[in-house]
């Protein structure tokens, strides 16, 4: 406001505000802080917002380790709480049970239905007969105070009832099987007609073991156990069955085995037999990490069947016996060696294989009507000394210098062949699978 304007409200004659005391306050604004500017990258901070460096104590001012402990009100370190090992899977027991036997010998018929545990032993008596109903669970674990494995011994009969919708299991008492868990099914010089229709076994020390004894089997699955099935001085026939995951899948020993519609996979030794007889007829030998079939001096007659993805399909050591309509496909090694053993072979096939289609070593027979194709090893090496016929087959080729290519007969450079070959198919008989 301007003087004029003042003497106007205080001094002039008509002055609204003369001989009034008026108090007057004034507000002055303040300007606004300066914005805040962003740091330059790299740049170095203010002076006033540096610390100072500390130096390290002196140590002779801190405290002792031995102060530290003996001072109750000083936090001491907590050892690690041990941690679970996780390699081990933790298995439930089965305590909960229909019927509980222990170390128990039946001297007459027995009927098991429902859930059974079965502690330390079940031996049925050479007078009696043992009968399991469809859906039967029996579960076995050792006998108190005992680390024996547990066991169904059967010297008298078994007759097993099971169906598709309802096997009957033999199994540990423990959840998640593992390979001898429990002993197994034993027949003991039991030559009655023993049977298991529809039965699931798993983690046994041996699924089922015969010792002189006498068994048939349907729609039998055996797996995740040391051996599947183990015959000794035995007989038995099988129809329908799987034998899976085993160290080895069936053990033949002095016996006697007709196997049909089955499979033998997944195992360490598909099937092993000494001194035995066999047939197999439309089985299926499959993924086995070493031979499907081993056969030391036995008798055998292989029939419509596969034997694929094994190290080796099949390996014969002597006996004689013959191989039909059979497939041996896409094995690690060869698809069949034959090492002195008499054998024929009609219509099969030999194909794919990463080693020798057919190996053999002295061996003596022939074969015919076959197919020898993509062996990467040779789809024939005869490495004995024995002449053998390979006539009438077909080698992938109309062209005889390659078939001759595909087989190994170091023989045949000293104009001594002893692979017979021609005359060969011109084209692929329909009747090898």
């Amino acid at each position: 406001m301007t003087q004029t304007g003042c003497q106007q409200l205080f001094h002039a004659q008509d002055a609204p505000l003369k001989g009034q005391t008026v108090t007057v306050s004034m507000t002055v604004p303040q300007p606004p802080p300066p914005a805040a500017k962003p740091l330059q990258q790299g740049a170095e901070a203010p002076a006033q917002q540096k610390t100072a460096q500390q130096k390290p104590l002196d140590s002779r001012l801190l405290p002792s380790e031995a102060a530290v402990n003996n001072d109750p009100l000083s936090v001491k370190p907590q050892p690690d709480a041990p941690k679970p090992d996780l390699s081990k899977p933790v298995r439930s027991a089965v305590e909960k049970a229909d019927t509980v036997l222990v170390n128990k010998t039946v001297a007459e018929d027995l009927v098991l239905r429902g859930t059974v545990l079965i502690r330390g032993a079940l031996v049925i008596a050479p007078q009696a007969t043992l009968r399991i109903d469809p859906g039967t669970q029996i579960r076995f674990a050792p006998g108190p105070g005992s680390a024996e494995l547990a066991h169904l011994v059967v010297q008298g009969r078994i007759v097993a009832n099971g169906t598709v919708q309802q096997p009957v299991v033999f199994a540990p008492a423990l959840s998640d099987s593992l390979a001898g868990d429990w002993g197994g099914v034993v027949l003991l010089n039991s030559e009655k007609k023993n049977s298991f229709d529809h039965c699931r076994i798993e983690g046994a020390q041996t699924g089922i073991a015969a010792h002189s004894s006498r068994f048939s089997g349907r729609g039998v699955m055996v797996s995740k156990s040391r051996t599947g099935i183990a015959l000794y001085d035995s007989e038995a026939s099988l129809q329908g069955c799987t034998i899976s995951r085993c160290d080895r899948g069936c053990r033949l020993a002095d016996s006697e085995l007709d196997l049909r519609d089955s499979t033998v996979r997944e195992n360490r030794q598909g099937i092993v037999a000494q001194h035995s007889s066999f047939t197999l007829s439309s089985v299926k030998v499959l993924s086995n990490s070493q031979e499907g079939v081993s056969a030391d001096q036995c008798r055998f007659r292989l029939t419509s069947s596969l034997f694929a993805e094994n190290r080796s399909g099949v390996r014969l050591t002597g006996g004689d016996g013959q191989l039909f309509l059979c497939r041996l496909s896409q094995n690690r090694e060869s698809g069949a060696e034959l090492v002195g053993v008499k054998i024929r072979i009609n219509n099969s096939s030999f194909i794919q294989n990463s080693g020798v289609g057919l190996l053999l070593e002295n061996a003596r027979g022939s074969v015919a009507g076959s197919v020898f194709d993509d062996n990467r090893g040779g789809n024939l090496h005869n490495r004995g000394s024995e002449p053998f016929a390979a006539l009438l087959n077909w080698w992938g080729s109309a062209d005889e210098t390659q078939v001759a290519a595909g087989i190994l007969d170091p023989e045949r450079k000293q104009d001594a062949a002893l692979v017979l070959f021609v005359p060969f198919l011109k084209e692929r008989p329909v009747t090898a699978p």
